[in-house]
């Protein structure tokens, strides 16, 4: 197996942060997560969050500030995952997304939506197994105020 480095992005809208909405039919389980993806070989997690973000949404973001790593371990299916998490912030150079309720995006060639969601709000569903914000450790630091902007 093979660790997998990936590079996500908090940007905020004051209480709330824009995450994918994953819908997994295999374990009935909605995730969230930041907007990211995979470092390819050759490229620092900087340069893919800025590569990322452009692809996934179409959009262009202002100097990503490295915020947190964690090393996510975890359990899907059979398997077991391993990946470090470079968690950036970052704000979206065109301020009309902030108005929008929700932004169309594309992983690979699978249609997506990013929805803004409030840091109580995903704390509530993940304490009712309702949905799950990944990576794991992610939620908790928002929560502490460890990965708090400004």
């Amino acid at each position: 197996m093979v660790i997998r480095t990936v590079s996500l992005c908090l940007i905020r809208k004051g209480d709330n942060i824009l995450v994918q909405e994953i819908v997994d039919p295999v374990v009935k389980q909605t995730f969230y997560r930041p907007i990211g993806g995979t470092v390819e070989y050759g490229e620092n997690s900087k340069d893919t969050i800025i590569r990322e973000v452009k692809e996934e949404i179409d959009a262009e973001i202002e100097e990503p500030k490295l915020l947190y790593v964690i090393e996510n371990i975890f359990s899907y299916l059979d398997n077991v995952g391993h990946e470090i998490d470079f968690i950036y912030e970052a704000e979206l150079v065109d301020r009309s997304l902030y108005d929008t309720n929700e932004i169309q995006g594309i992983e690979g060639a699978t249609p997506f939506r990013a929805v803004w969601k409030s840091i109580p709000e995903l704390s509530s569903l993940t304490s009712h197994a309702q949905a799950k914000l990944v990576p794991d450790g992610l939620l908790d630091l928002l929560l502490s105020g460890n990965l708090d902007h400004g």
